[in-house]
């Protein structure tokens, strides 16, 4: 039998440092605008916290397996990202997400999706939220590089000295 082909898998990832959001929302902001008013981040109410979530561009996505008019599909660079044109808005990718970042609040019948900013990677920039982030919250790094920082890497995704406990 042979072997499945190797996923291309997202080097640099959007990572939230816990310490440092204020909850100021310049970055749901920024995506909301260079998005053509869709965002995809969310906030959620942790109890001490509102905080930012972005996609997770997981390895094995949920969303992508279920999608039934494929639009939700993982590019040549690994990238997990929705078809404009493709996505009816019925949601199937939203109840598949473990961990509840797509959200059912649609704009034009399509659920909101990050692409890590594709249009700013193709020009070495980083992805919107985390250029206008105004603490360094949101970094666009490598689990490596987040790590040299004396973060721990919770979930992939996020980091912080104290996860819940703000300063």
């Amino acid at each position: 039998m042979p072997d499945a082909p190797a996923v291309p898998q997202v080097e640099k990832r959007v990572v939230l440092d816990l310490d440092r959001c204020i909850e100021c929302k310049s970055c749901m902001a920024a995506c909301f605008y260079g998005h053509v008013k869709m965002t995809g981040i969310n906030f959620v109410d942790i109890g001490p916290a509102v905080l930012p979530v972005v996609c997770r561009q997981c390895a094995d996505a949920a969303c992508v397996e279920v999608c039934p008019a494929k639009a939700m599909t993982r590019d040549e660079s690994g990238v997990v990202a929705r078809g404009i044109f493709s996505c009816r808005g019925c949601g199937s990718c939203v109840r598949a997400c473990p961990f509840g970042v797509l959200s059912l609040e649609m704009a034009g019948h399509q659920v909101a999706k990050c692409d890590l900013c594709e249009d700013r990677l193709a020009r070495g920039l980083e992805p919107r939220c985390a250029a206008a982030c105004p603490t360094g919250a949101l970094r666009f790094v490598t689990a490596a590089e987040a790590e040299a920082e004396g973060l721990a890497v919770l979930g992939g995704r996020i980091a912080g000295d104290h996860p819940i406990q703000r300063r």
